[in-house]
């Protein structure tokens, strides 16, 4: 009989702790859900929409609120939220902006790196792509626009293994990838 009340007592916790537990799934789907974006675009949209020409006062205004202000440099950084951020970074005269994206919104599995290292040894040898040549060459996906100079753009892909390809491309009339990375 003894048995019988331990098997009845662990049943009846095991009971007890899958419901308490299952209150915690709702805090867990809380957790998952995206967080919002502070600003008036999002950072894919934000960076396409600003230019290096822009004054900080437009940027502000086409963002969405004030960036706020490096103490050690003159750079301005938008945090829109906990992962993406919009940084405007000085080179001398020469503005530099910057997205920093969450890799896992942009994430594609249509991505294909699988030519990265002909692409690499190509460039290294003084031939080039454009930008549409490499949308094709990784599986004709759109990269995303991670940054700009005056004289160059650099979009980056994630594929479904995490992996980040960033290629930049000048902005003069040939457009020809400059720079390529993979991590």
């Amino acid at each position: 009989m003894n048995w019988k009340r331990n098997l009845l007592s662990l049943s009846l916790g095991t009971l007890l702790l899958g419901f308490l537990s299952g209150c915690g799934n709702d805090n867990l789907r809380e957790a998952e859900k995206p967080e919002e974006e502070k600003g008036k675009c999002k950072v894919e949209e934000c960076i396409k929409q600003i230019e290096v020409t822009n004054s900080l006062e437009e940027l502000n205004e086409i963002i969405g609120f004030e960036a706020e202000k490096s103490n050690y440099s003159e750079t301005y950084t938008w945090k829109l939220n906990s992962k993406t951020s919009i940084i405007l970074s000085y080179a001398g005269d020469s503005p530099i902006l910057q997205a920093t994206l969450d890799k896992e919104a942009i994430k594609s599995d249509q991505v294909d790196f699988s030519k990265y290292s002909e692409m690499s040894a190509s460039l290294k040898s003084g031939k080039s792509f454009t930008y549409e040549e490499v949308v094709e060459i990784v599986g004709g996906v759109e990269g995303v626009l991670a940054g700009k100079t005056s004289t160059s753009v650099r979009y980056t892909w994630v594929d479904k293994h995490d992996r980040t390809f960033s290629a930049t491309f000048s902005t003069n009339a040939n457009g020809k990838c400059t720079v390529m990375s993979m991590r």
